[in-house]
């Protein structure tokens, strides 16, 4: 099964990397254009997101259909605690960065008893109690010290992201569980986890692959767009469910956004 993803995302990646190679010779004649809507890097972002949708569509989707058709849905809910609830001491160094004392309160609460009482975060014993959960991280951090995002990054695998959020990614590591200890970081072990992180995210977000590519006229317009909107509500607080947030994708869309 292996070789024939492997296969797969091979075939599909080859024209996807000649039309990301083909979209950078364009650059100087859209470099107007693509900095007007905060986005100066357009074709380079274009021709990445080419690649990681061929990648996707080759290796991620199936698999996340996979994981969806052989892992009962209590199954799955479990795997989202546990990986919400290891999240939680970066949530923690942010709110205190942030300087928000109650929501710090409540996020160390929150890990204290679904690592406990959870059976390691598997069950999330604190919403059941009434706890709030937060979704804080660093490039909502410097947001919050007022570091604007600066222009919009399409990162490979990883997705759509900012300067800003691009940075946050990169120190949000550190508070992580999976990279206290060097060693255990790079085990089989911690792979799996993140792995299984991947893969579950994906499968959550399926529903959203599949009205974009139905409705989008233009996908990549669409993806950032959405992109925007919802750092944009994380910033504010309104947070909830990521997925859950993103916008309908729809034909009428303003490309200038």
């Amino acid at each position: 099964m292996l070789t024939t993803f492997v296969g797969r995302a091979r075939r599909a990646i080859k024209p996807a990397l000649v039309i990301g190679v083909a979209a950078l010779t364009t650059a100087c004649a859209s470099r107007e254009q693509a900095a007007e809507t905060g986005d100066p890097f357009e074709p380079l972002n274009r021709g990445i997101y080419t690649v990681n949708m061929a990648l996707d569509d080759a290796v991620l989707e199936p698999a996340a259909n996979a994981y969806t058709t052989v892992t009962p849905g209590p199954a799955r809910d479990g795997v989202q605690n546990f990986m919400t609830n290891l999240n939680q001491p970066v949530v923690f160094a942010n709110t205190l960065l942030q300087g928000n004392v109650r929501a710090s309160v409540e996020t160390f609460g929150r890990f204290t008893v679904n690592t406990i009482f959870g059976i390691g975060g598997v069950f999330d014993v604190a919403s059941a109690a009434g706890v709030e959960q937060h979704q804080e991280d660093f490039g909502q951090t410097l947001a919050v010290w007022g570091v604007a995002d600066g222009p919009f990054i399409m990162l490979p695998v990883l997705g759509p992201s900012s300067l800003r959020d691009g940075t946050g990614r990169f120190v949000d590591r550190y508070p992580h569980p999976l990279n206290w200890n060097a060693e255990y970081s790079q085990s089989t072990w911690a792979w799996g986890v993140r792995g299984l992180n991947g893969l579950d995210t994906r499968a959550r977000a399926q529903g959203v692959f599949t009205t974009m590519e139905s409705t989008a006229i233009d996908p990549y317009v669409q993806v950032r767009s959405a992109y925007r909107q919802l750092r944009a509500s994380q910033i504010a607080n309104e947070n909830g469910d990521a997925f859950g947030e993103l916008p309908d994708f729809s034909a009428d869309y303003d490309e200038d956004e």
